[in-house]
C-alpha cells in the first residue's frame, strides 16, 4: 500500500470516529431497533470507505454518511413494505385457491357418492374395502370369492367408477 492510501485511510478512519457517536443516534432514532442500527452504520461506514478510496474523502463526512444512512433506512423500509404487501397477496391467494379447492372436493366427494349409491352392491363393497385398506384375501373372505375372482372384480368395478366419473380416458 502506498503512502498516499495510508493517508486516506487515516482520513476515513478519523471521519468514522469522530461522526460514529451522532450517526449511531440519529439511525437509532429513525429505525428504534439496535442490532438494524448497528448494521446501517457498519453499511455506511463500508460505502464511505469505498466511495473516499474510489475518489477521495467527502467534503463532509458527517453529513455525507447521515444521508447515506438515511437512504439506506428508507430503502429497507420500502423493501419491507413491498414484502408485506407481497406476503399478504400471497396468503390471500391461498385463502381463495383453499376455498375454491375446498369447493371443487366437495363436489367431486358428491360425484363419487352418487355414483358409489348407484354402483352394484358387491362393486361398492369391494371398492370400499379397498378404499379403507384391506387385503385382497380380506376382501375376498368377506366377498365369499376366490382372491382371483376378487381382484378381477375390484379391477372392473374401478374401472365402472372411472367411467360413472367421466374419468375414463380411453388411450
Amino acid at each position: 500500500m502506498d503512502a498516499n492510501a495510508n493517508g486516506i485511510d487515516s482520513q476515513i478512519v478519523e471521519a468514522m470516529e469522530t461522526n460514529r457517536p451522532a450517526l449511531e443516534r440519529y439511525v437509532r432514532s429513525l429505525v428504534r431497533d439496535a442490532d438494524e442500527a448497528a448494521d446501517i452504520v457498519q453499511e455506511t461506514h463500508v460505502r464511505l470507505l469505498i466511495t473516499a478510496r474510489a475518489g477521495g474523502l467527502p467534503e463532509s463526512p458527517g453529513a455525507w454518511m447521515s444521508r447515506v444512512a438515511h437512504n439506506l433506512i428508507v430503502s429497507g423500509a420500502r423493501r419491507r413494505q413491498t414484502a408485506d404487501r407481497r406476503a399478504e397477496q400471497l396468503a390471500a391467494d391461498d385463502e381463495v385457491r383453499s376455498t375454491e379447492d375446498a369447493i371443487v372436493r366437495r363436489e367431486r366427494d358428491a360425484e363419487v357418492l352418487r355414483a358409489l349409491a348407484t354402483a352394484r352392491s358387491d362393486d361398492r363393497e369391494a371398492i370400499l374395502l379397498a378404499a379403507s385398506g384391506y387385503r385382497t384375501r380380506e376382501i375376498a373372505s368377506r366377498l365369499g370369492r376366490t382372491e382371483l375372482a376378487t381382484r378381477a372384480l375390484i379391477c372392473r368395478a374401478r374401472g365402472r367408477m372411472r367411467r360413472s366419473l367421466d374419468l375414463y380416458e380411453p388411450a
